[in-house]
């Protein structure tokens, strides 16, 4: 291919060139507060961005075969690292490139075949039709690093090949040699600290283990916390190659698509977690009377699973309305659903030999008491995730959006509206007084004492959008309200009561909202600005720490 090219640049080509300044300022006036005075986390208020781009793409082509380069220069005026666990937050270990190269990549077509074209290269290949949620565009991984460009995917090399036997179908097949996880947002880490979010599903096992946390903090003066997350990307072998199939076309004035994905999930499942012990006594500097005579650290490993996602997408227009009226336009829908079919993780619990004075534990793997088996961090059970929307423009001013989201693209493994028990932990401790959270701990029955509180793997999201346009000023407003809220479960008289915390109630509300005004001065300038503003509590969806929390920001784009 790059002999075609060479003859190809020879022979006059085409040669398109373009490009961007971009300058983006954030402020979050308010502080992340994480963790506690032996691991203070907080991250304070105050400017939390000053990213200046430029961007340049460039496309030459002759006849049949052609090249495009689209890559990014950026330059951080400032840049924080707020923990020390915050290693997937940090582009130079996910994405190890001074540029950030969207597109690099050679092509053909017509090669040999008439609808017959081949590319190869860093590339984006997407499947689907949604808007910003695509459940089954799972080539390139996730780039989650700005929460401003929600949505965006992060290039990849790879092969691809498009097939158009018939002018309105398409065969696509793409092939990825090197596995790339998805980039998070700066403090993605934060998710990572609360060490009774146990990432397992043997609730029994939780809750014994909880209630050992409990006893070693306020007995023995030992708290748990999180010390490393420590991601184990696959080889670079034949085994780990990423295949995507995707076959698409028109029915009548519906695109329909099926597609299939052969690869991994992007985003880590903690497969190992080692607990060693870091002596040393503390105490609060705001209460010197509280005191601890050291630390139980925790050490996770993730790994990223393997999976295969089965895809079905359709979009067009429904004149159900337009029929009866002409006034009335037809309304655009759009629709995607992914079978994911994951392969099963468990996790290793081990420990060094830790001597608490009154207990001990022996070093070793901990005794799960499951008959022989480990805990599950992620099941095999298959699982849904979709997107259905509807879009409608009134006039030329007025463009409106609503989407029912199943699963966003962190949100992973069996759990639905219809599967209520499956729930993952964002926090727990413990009901119950000292003397029983003892024999809780030591007898191995932590029913009786922990407390824990929880919200879906997979979660379901209302997406309401609009765009006011006049002239040359456009406002851009995004809302995200959650569903499904939250649920907690607490020990009462030595029974486990548990309480849903509706989408509408203070505890279950949670939502983002993202509004946005722009104008367009002309000769490729544009200036704008807005706010994220994230509500809910700390282990709600949206109000999680992990997302940076709410931002308001100022940028400028000048187009060449």
């Amino acid at each position: 291919m790059w002999l075609w090219l060479s003859v190809a640049v020879a022979a006059t080509p085409e040669i398109d060139v373009g490009g961007s300044l971009a300058t983006d300022v954030r402020y979050r006036p308010f502080a992340l507060e994480v963790g506690s005075w032996y691991q203070d986390l907080t991250v304070d208020p105050g400017f939390s961005r000053n990213q200046n781009t430029l961007n340049t793409r460039a496309r030459i082509r002759s006849g049949n075969v052609g090249a495009t380069l689209d890559l990014d220069l950026v330059y951080m005026g400032f840049s924080e690292t707020p923990t020390e666990v915050a290693d997937l937050a940090v582009r130079e270990v996910v994405d190890p490139f001074r540029f950030e190269t969207h597109s690099a990549y050679v092509e053909a077509r017509d090669l040999g075949l008439t609808g017959l074209d081949v590319r190869f290269g860093q590339q984006l290949v997407q499947f689907g039709v949604g808007d910003q949620f695509n459940p089954t565009n799972n080539l390139n991984a996730d780039d989650m690093e700005d929460p401003l460009r929600f949505g965006d995917q992060l290039g990849n090399v790879m092969l691809r090949v498009d097939y158009s036997p018939r002018g309105n179908w398409t065969g696509t097949l793409a092939v990825v040699p090197v596995f790339k996880p998805a980039l998070l947002p700066q403090h993605g880490a934060l998710r990572y600290t609360t060490p009774t979010a146990l990432p397992f599903d043997e609730a029994e096992l939780r809750w014994r283990i909880q209630s050992e946390q409990a006893l070693a903090h306020e007995a023995l003066g030992y708290p748990t916390v999180i010390g490393s997350l420590t991601p184990v990307l696959p080889e670079n072998d034949l085994s780990n190659v990423q295949v995507g199939v995707n076959v698409g076309g028109y029915v009548g004035l519906h695109d329909v698509g099926l597609s299939y994905y052969r690869g991994r999930l992007d985003f880590p499942v903690p497969t190992a977690v080692h607990t060693s012990l870091e002596s040393g006594v503390q105490c609060n500097p705001d209460d010197p009377e509280e005191c601890i005579d050291g630390l139980l650290v925790m050490d996770v490993i993730g790994t990223y699973p393997r999976v295969q996602i089965l895809g079905l997408n359709a979009s067009g227009e429904l004149g159900l309305l337009n029929r009866l009226t002409p006034k009335i336009l037809p309304i655009g829908y759009r629709a995607e659903a992914a079978l994911h079919l994951p392969e099963r993780q468990t996790l290793v619990i081990t420990q060094d030999a830790l001597d608490l004075g009154f207990i001990d534990y022996p070093e070793g793997e901990y005794d799960y008491r499951l008959d022989g088996e480990q805990p599950t961090s992620m099941s095999d059970q298959p699982y849904l995730k979709w997107t259905l929307g509807l879009d409608y423009t009134l006039g030329r001013h007025v463009y409106l959006n609503a989407q029912w989201v199943h699963g966003m693209p962190d949100e992973h493994g069996a759990g639905a509206f219809w599967q209520p028990d499956q729930w993952v932990v964002q926090d727990a401790g413990v009901d119950s007084d000292l003397v029983r959270t003892t024999t809780c701990a030591l007898e191995g029955y932590g029913d009786t004492c922990a407390w824990e509180r929880s919200r879906p793997r997979i979660g379901d999201y209302l997406v309401l959008g609009t765009e006011l346009v006049f002239g040359s000023t456009t406002f851009r407003f995004i809302g995200i309200l959650d569903l499904i809220g939250q649920a907690e479960e607490h020990v009462v008289d030595f029974d486990r009561v548990r309480v849903r915390h509706g989408p509408l109630s203070k505890e279950g509300f949670s939502a983002a909202i993202f509004p946005e005004l722009l104008h367009n001065f002309g000769n490729g300038l544009e200036l704008g600005a807005g706010a994220l503003v994230l509500i809910g509590t700390k282990e709600s969806k949206f109000g999680d720490p992990a997302l940076g929390g709410t931002q308001i920001f100022a940028r400028g784009k000048y187009s060449f």
